[in-house]
């Protein structure tokens, strides 16, 4: 399992339901199936399930990419557009 899936608690992951409703109708768009787009992004197909119920990853650079590759979007335009979701989370756990 990839690490962005084991943080501690310390790390609470962030769950946006639209940010995984994105993953989805990109994937669609490009006609994967879960399954391929997991070995593409090199995850396991849990992970994958996991990005479309809405868990935003950290930025693992690595991992960013790949599902940027899988997806077919700049790496930036997915950087992007989990920096704003960051920032949310981050203010509510203080």
């Amino acid at each position: 399992m990839h690490a962005f899936l084991t943080q501690s608690h310390e790390h609470l992951p962030m769950l946006v339901p639209a940010f995984g409703a994105s993953i989805r109708r990109r994937r669609l768009e490009v006609g994967l199936n879960c399954a391929r787009a997991a070995a593409m992004t090199g995850i396991d197909r849990a992970a994958w399930n996991a990005l479309e119920a809405g868990w935003v990853p950290s930025k693992d650079e690595r991992l960013l990419r790949s599902l940027a590759a899988t997806l077919q979007i700049k790496y930036d335009v997915l950087v992007n557009a989990i920096a704003p979701l960051e920032e949310h989370f981050a203010g509510t756990a203080a």
